[in-house]
């Protein structure tokens, strides 16, 4: 059985693939122990609310700034910078 935490770390893991992060990446930015968060996606601990959040917005952040370089970088090539 799949609790609610492990899902939305699952959930998290998936969008920073997607955006080509790793969880490492996430959880550095997170400044949370990458082998806590293990712990808790493998169910063997319970995260707290704010710890989920803290990843929900570590992994927005590295996806937002991944955005911003990119659209500089659009910008640069088209002469608009």
């Amino acid at each position: 059985m799949t609790t609610a935490a492990q899902q939305a770390i699952s959930d998290i893991k998936g969008k920073a693939e997607s955006a080509g992060f790793r969880m490492s990446d996430v959880c550095r930015v997170a400044e949370i122990d990458q082998a806590q968060v293990s712990r808790w996606a493998n169910g063997v601990t319970e995260p707290l609310y704010g710890s989920v959040k803290r990843l929900e917005q570590s992994v927005e952040a590295l996806i937002a700034a991944r955005l911003k370089t990119l659209s500089e970088a659009m910008d640069a090539a088209v002469g608009k910078a």
